[in-house]
Order: C-alpha cells, then sequence, then structure tokens
C-alpha cells in the first residue's frame, strides 16, 4: 500500500526514510511489500486505522534475500525470532535507543543482501523490505501499472 502522497514514485522508499521503519534507520529509504493484499493493508494501517491508500503491485527479483521466516537462517545470522517483533517504535521514538532490528539491517547490509523476508507482525503473512534495489548488485523491482494509473505527480493529492 502506497500513502497517496508517495503514489506517483513507487521504487523511491522515501516514505519508509522520513522517520524510519522497522527494518531501516532514518534516513534510509527501503521499500516495504508484502506478499498478500490483506496483509499488505493491514501493514499500512497498522495503529492509525483506515484511511486512503494506493494498493501497488511489484515486481521483485533478487537472490540475496534474507528469510528470516526460516528457523536455520535466524539460527545462522544469530538472531532471535522475537527481534523482529520488539517495539521498534518505542525503543526509538520514547527510549531514544537504535532498536535491534536497525542494526540488524546495517548487518545484512554489510554483508551484501539487498533485502529480508519477515512474518507480518500485524497479520497473518509476509512482507519483504528492500535496502537496495534497482543499482548495480541490489535487487530488480519494478512497480506494476499496466495501465498507467498511478499519479505522475502529487499534486492531485495537495493540501487545501
Amino acid at each position: 500500500m502506497l500513502a497517496p502522497k508517495w503514489a506517483h514514485d513507487p521504487l523511491s522508499g522515501a516514505g519508509a526514510a522520513r522517520h524510519g521503519g522497522r527494518f531501516n534507520p532514518p534516513g534510509m529509504p527501503s521499500l516495504y511489500m508484502s506478499e498478500e493484499f490483506s496483509t499488505a493493508v493491514a501493514e499500512y494501517e497498522q495503529d492509525l486505522g483506515i484511511r486512503p491508500g494506493t494498493l501497488c503491485a511489484y515486481d521483485v527479483k533478487s537472490e540475496r534475500i534474507a528469510d528470516l521466516t526460516d528457523t536455520s537462517a535466524l539460527k545462522a545470522l544469530g538472531v532471535d525470532a522475537a527481534t523482529s517483533r520488539a517495539p521498534w517504535k518505542h525503543v526509538a521514538f520514547v527510549e531514544k535507543r537504535s532498536p535491534l532490528t536497525w542494526s540488524l539491517c546495517e548487518q545484512l547490509l554489510a554483508e551484501n543482501i539487498n533485502g529480508i523476508r519477515v512474518p507480518s507482525v500485524q497479520a497473518a503473512g509476509f512482507n519483504l523490505v528492500l535496502w537496495r534495489w534497482n543499482v548495480e548488485g541490489g535487487a530488480s523491482a519494478a512497480a506494476l501499472d499496466p495501465l498507467g494509473e498511478l499519479p505522475t505527480d502529487q499534486s492531485s493529492w495537495g493540501r487545501r
């Protein structure tokens, strides 16, 4: 799900960079995608409830994704499954500390990992988070818009 503000640029990762996300510190562009429509909606709404959004499909190809849904991958990384479910917003914005998930992001980037597949905290599905895409050595990501229906700029969403 894309916030209306970012629907014109579905590959920017700028929305996630603005304040950070579960798996990216502020200032780091990231693409957060869900494998199922219902998971995408639940992730988008989170604590805010129903709000305008644009559902967008993506075509992603990458061989360098850490699958944190796999217990053997978690063990190899030395990561506890509970780490991805920890209350990162409270840690980052109330306690003013760096969440473990941000450290994990930095560790995996140093190992040339392009992103991670993780269980959703909001629904019974899975998410893919990319940190490196459409650059040499990164994942390939394309927003699927065969009819050209995504906006081309923010003008239709401007505040009045």
